[in-house]
């Protein structure tokens, strides 16, 4: 199994908490802990709004330490990217790259979110396995912690959907059923041999093309079976 624990460090402004759970709700996560923080937690319901239940089934603890307890892959965010890549501690991919590998992944993941004024401090950011950034411009590149929370967790919930529709897409196997199925119902047709070919390679094509699920294949598979035995809906 996949999980996700949300740690938001030292939350200074509740306001800020109650716009986490939400983005939290709108992307399908739940797992909620505070590490020791400042504000007072009660007034983020107003903020919360319908993803109230995320901020009453949030953990609130002392430490980061405790946080991670049971974690198996601890990420920290942070907006101050490194000018050079010598400064190891700060070394950072972006979101996507993240998500990328996060969907692909096992065990639970904790992601680090830190103060409104400072962030993640460096001794927070060493108990990490890496850090992720997101790409802002130089210009103005802090973002508000919930916004930052809603591009990171938007980048995975679209990173799972990609898996999960890699997952049941049409195999080889049902890809080439489907081909022969049409071959076999064309070879009874007085289609000529080289248009036959190239409407194969046609069908071949726009089945590639349409990242077809396992289950429009098979149904697929069911019409041109059918269509193969009742040779008179078959064009002369």
């Amino acid at each position: 199994m996949r999980e996700l624990r949300v740690i938001f460090v030292g939350c200074e402004k509740p306001e800020n908490a109650g716009f986490i759970c939400r983005v939290m709700k709108n992307f399908g996560f739940h797992e909620l802990w505070f590490v020791n923080p400042i504000a007072d937690l009660s007034l983020a319901t107003i903020t919360a709004k319908h993803a109230i239940d995320i901020l009453k089934n949030a953990k609130k603890v002392a430490s980061l330490h405790e946080a991670l307890k049971d974690v198996d892959i601890a990420v920290a965010t942070t907006a101050t990217r490194p000018k050079s890549r010598r400064n190891i501690l700060r070394n950072y991919i972006t979101p996507r790259e993240f998500a990328e590998n996060w969907a692909q992944s096992r065990g639970k993941t904790g992601l680090l979110f830190g103060r409104e004024g400072i962030g993640l401090t460096n001794e927070e950011i060493s108990m990490c396995d890496f850090v992720v950034s997101i790409p802002t411009s130089e210009e103005y590149p802090e973002m508000n912690v919930s916004h930052s929370a809603a591009v990171i967790l938007y980048e995975l919930a679209i990173a799972e959907e990609r898996v999960k529709a890699i997952r049941e897409m049409a195999g080889e196997q049902e890809k080439q059923m489907l081909i022969n199925i049409l071959k076999e119902c064309l070879l009874n047709t007085s289609m000529p041999k080289h248009k036959l070919e190239v409407a194969i390679r046609v069908f071949r094509n726009v089945i590639g093309r349409s990242y077809l699920s396992e289950r429009e294949a098979k149904v697929m598979i069911g019409v041109f079976r059918r269509l193969c035995h009742q040779k008179d809906y078959l064009p002369s």
